[in-house]
Order: structure tokens, then sequence, then C-alpha cells
């Protein structure tokens, strides 16, 4: 059996299973480092949302994920298309650096084209950085669930 994938664009917006309620997701783009990048909505619905630009112009965040792949996989089903109006591929980000006992990240590396700084102390911009990594499906749902941000990453 030979699988088709929907070519996805940017814009592009997914409705994703998250427990028996729903989130939705925007493909931004490919990032040159980490892939597929979409664009994560904090709400969840209890059923398929009437109007997703309206869902799309919620604030939210950016992070990594194989957006192709959990298409073709069934993973997410591609919904539509909305306005990515403010939102392009990620220039900045920050990844964990030292950590100490217990997993405290120490340390944070923060990307600015092309140069890297590492800093003890985030300032308020850099906490709403994405964060280097990128995410598996069962990642993506549970961070969705727990109402994950990457602001509260200290």
């Amino acid at each position: 059996m030979t699988m088709t994938t929907k070519r996805i664009r940017a814009g592009d917006v997914m409705e994703i299973v998250v427990g028996i309620q729903i989130a939705y997701i925007q493909y931004i783009g490919e990032h040159p480092e980490y892939g597929g990048t979409i664009w994560v909505t904090p709400r969840m619905y209890n059923a398929p949302a009437e109007d997703i630009t309206t869902v799309m112009a919620e604030d939210g965040y950016y992070t990594f994920y194989p957006a192709r792949t959990a298409i073709s996989r069934g993973f997410v089903k591609l919904v539509g298309s909305a306005s990515m109006e403010g939102r392009e591929i990620p220039r900045y980000l920050r990844r964990a650096g030292a950590r100490g006992a217990g997993g405290i990240i120490l340390t944070w590396i923060v990307s600015r084209g092309g140069g890297e700084v590492v800093k003890e102390v985030l300032s308020e911009s850099e906490q709403h950085l994405p964060i280097g990594a990128i995410w598996n499906h069962e990642m993506l749902v549970q961070r969705i669930s727990e109402g994950w941000r990457p602001e509260n990453v200290r």
C-alpha cells in the first residue's frame, strides 16, 4: 500500500486530538535546523471550531514538530488555512545549557542570527523565545494538555 502525503503549505491549520478535546496548530514553514515549525494555540475545544480563522488569531507559541509526517500518519487532520499575519519562522530561539541537581536549568543558550550567547537570566522577551527542540506527537499532545508555554520554562 502506498501512502500519499497531502502537501502542506504555510498557513495550513491542523486539528489535533488532546484527550477528549480538540486543539489547533498552524504550519508556519521549515526551520533550517529544526524542521517543521508550528504555531500552537493555547485553547482546547469540546467540538470542532466553527471558525478556524478566529482560533488562529489567539495568542500562542512556536515549536518544532514534524507536521508533514503527522498528517501522513493520521496524527493530525488538515482542516483549512488561516492568515499568518505577524508569524514567521523564528530566527531566535533558546535551548537548555548547563543543568543542576534534579535537572534544573542553570544556563540557557540563546541563538541569535548565527551567534549564541550563554545566559543565566533571560530577559522578558527571551522568555518567550521558542525552545530549540523537536517535539514528537506525544510530547506535543502532553504539552498542550498541560497548558505549557515557553515563558513558563525558566
